[in-house]
């Protein structure tokens, strides 16, 4: 991610106070989920849209991005303060379906933009629209770049892993994100939305299973190698899906499914939301008050077979 909409890699749990084991699935699952092209990955964070029979997938996801046409005036929480984020600014979010936003991730955007909005409207994860009907989701983002891929947002918000679970705002796992303009920025708090610590992707590529970056300058808290570019270095960081995993707690309760992404010797995560929980579920067998309904399974089955 990333939302009054869960966030990129920062799940939802009722046990944020506990640690909790840390519990692979296995090569099975690896295997199906590593067929998922690491670029489709925020697909994964797409929503259930219950209010449909039989419930299918919405179209609407939390990292779709966008490129403003017009002015566009975001506001707080508390809608006290207001500031306008100029034509030609990319910004991901969710939208009404109807080319309009509902918030905007403020961590996805642009460093400058991300300035003024922590500036005037202080530290949120998201910014809402001062109006309904705001025109912001008409035109899709369309251009592949080190922050977006097919219009979405690319690892918008990774976690360090951790025994600890983590959702936003709530818990102080470091994260991750990439900004509009090709920034990648280390959190040093899961509740510390204001860049601190970043480096501009100067270039990327992505293969089915690994995403690259050569930063401008190393970031304290991300591996790194320096490595020769022409008469200069840049810094290289490679993420690459890893394991599937579980956050299990006392009670055995669970926040469901996550992908470790390998960072060199350092550990990140995404969460792999509602579709994850019910397609491992199904594949996993899970019985009794987890059981996935078939149709469910179905569903979310096709959805994920359908990135690979």
């Amino acid at each position: 991610m990333l939302l009054g909409a869960v966030v990129g890699s920062l799940g939802v749990t009722n046990a944020s106070a506990e640690t909790a084991r840390i519990v692979n699935t296995g090569k099975r699952v690896d295997n199906l989920i590593h067929k998922v092209d690491i670029r489709k990955l925020s697909y994964l964070g797409t929503l259930y849209d219950y209010s449909t029979n039989p419930i299918t997938p919405e179209h609407q996801n939390p990292f779709q991005t966008y490129k403003l046409k017009e002015p566009l005036k975001l506001t707080n929480e508390s809608r006290h303060k207001v500031i306008t984020l100029p034509k030609g600014s990319v910004v991901s979010g969710l939208s009404d379906g109807h080319g309009n936003l509902i918030g905007v991730n403020n961590p996805s955007l642009s460093i400058k933009n991300q300035k003024k909005v922590f500036k005037t409207l202080g530290n949120w994860n998201q910014s809402y629209l001062v109006s309904k009907n705001n025109g912001g989701a008409k035109h899709p983002y369309t251009r592949n770049t080190a922050f977006s891929y097919n219009s979405l947002a690319s690892f918008p918000f990774l976690s360090v892993k951790s025994n600890k679970p983590a959702y936003n705002g709530y818990v102080s796992l470091p994260f991750i994100s990439v900004s509009a303009d090709s920034q990648l920025v280390y959190h040093t708090k899961g509740s510390k939305f204001k860049p601190t610590r970043y480096a501009k992707i100067k270039k990327f590529k992505r293969t089915h299973s690994t995403t690259t970056y050569y930063l401008s300058k190393p970031i304290r808290g991300i591996a790194t190698k320096k490595v020769k570019s022409g008469k200069s270095h840049l810094y290289r960081v490679t993420f690459k899906m890893g394991h599937v995993f579980q956050m299990m707690f006392a009670d055995n309760d669970t926040d469901g499914y996550n992908l470790t992404i390998n960072n060199g010797k350092q550990e990140f995560f995404f969460y792999l939301g509602d579709l994850g929980w019910k397609y491992i579920g199904s594949v996993v067998g899970l019985t009794g008050a987890n059981a996935v309904p078939a149709e469910d399974a179905q569903i979310a089955t096709d959805y994920i077979q359908g990135l690979y």
